[in-house]
């Protein structure tokens, strides 16, 4: 697999200089309808209004985030916000509308791997930017857990020095999205992970099928969707330099792949072939999701984002 190559083809399709509004697309994340009904203190009122002024459905995004960690609305039906005379006293808020399940490409999963995120942060940029830093401080530990089974099972040492220098890219991408995140009002939890994940041949192998040659390969797509798209110039350079690493990561992971396959026998490499199947089959939910991202990161409306993960899926598929 040519991943540069594949990404350049599949970037072709979509005519990233143009944006037009699309609509009618069916939700096919998890979704849920919810109710919000809750006081605000006068530190949460303070912040709602700095930020946003006496906007309802900021208030009701930012209350839902904070109820339901990992989600967030993508659209209010009713809202109705209470702010109280004085500045003591609490005010309410109250809203019904639909909420997602956040989706966040960035970054390789470690095996054993706890997500978090913020959800105190009243910015939704400065929410996903802090979500999407946490996963690449993730990358780190991910990559170098890899790097070091590698070489305990005698693999090509350009592999395992490739794996160490995708460790160093993922951890200066973190420091570069955590700055971004802090400058929006996010706040980054440190990455944990479950220290009982297995560590076979076989459970790195399957999850490199999906982490990496389908989900870090869509992850340097949408970074270069964003490069070209986003808002501030700031997120523009951050992500053409995140979108040149993480293409190199991609193919790490496909030539990966040919490795762990040589070691495995017919049947588990069958195993990890339905993995990757597996993982190409969400790339639309996926797609769906990037879309539903704040506009500063590049507003990327459903039908394209669709066409995108089409693309590439039959790329990847071929």
């Amino acid at each position: 697999m040519d991943v540069r190559h594949a990404l350049l083809a599949v970037l072709s399709t979509v005519p990233l200089a143009n944006c037009h509004i699309s609509s009618g697309e069916e939700c096919i994340l998890p979704a849920e309808d919810f109710e919000i009904d809750e006081s605000l203190t006068p530190a949460q009122i303070e912040a709602l209004v700095e930020e946003y002024g006496a906007d309802c459905e900021a208030a009701c995004s930012e209350a839902y985030a904070r109820t339901v960690g990992g989600w967030e609305p993508t659209s209010i039906d009713t809202c109705d916000l209470y702010l109280p005379p004085d500045s003591d006293q609490d005010g309410h808020i109250s809203c019904t509308g639909l909420g997602v399940e956040i989706v966040c490409t960035e970054g390789r999963r470690p095996l054993g791997h706890v997500e978090a995120g913020d959800d105190r942060c009243t910015s939704a940029l400065g929410r996903r930017l802090a979500a999407m830093a946490y996963l690449e401080a993730a990358s780190v530990d991910a990559f170098e857990q890899l790097a070091a089974a590698l070489e305990g099972w005698g693999a090509p040492a350009q592999l395992v020095a490739r794996c160490h220098a995708a460790a160093a890219d993922e951890g200066n991408h973190a420091r570069w999205l955590t700055a971004l995140a802090v400058a929006h009002g996010g706040c980054v939890p440190t990455p944990t992970r479950l220290h009982d994940a297995p560590m076979t041949l076989f459970a790195l192998a399957e999850q490199n099928a999906s982490e990496g040659c389908v989900y870090e390969t869509f992850a340097a797509l949408i970074a270069n969707v964003r490069a070209r798209r986003a808002q501030d110039p700031r997120l523009r350079r951050v992500y053409a330099r995140v979108a040149a690493d993480e293409t190199r990561h991609a193919q790490l992971a496909w030539d990966l792949d040919a490795w762990f396959r040589g070691q495995l026998d017919a049947g588990a490499a069958a195993r990890v072939e339905a993995a990757r199947d597996d993982a190409l089959a969400q790339l639309a939910a996926r797609a769906w999701g990037v879309a539903q991202l704040p506009a500063e990161l590049g507003t990327l409306h459903v039908d394209e984002a669709a066409r995108l993960a089409g693309a590439l899926g039959a790329r990847l598929a071929a």
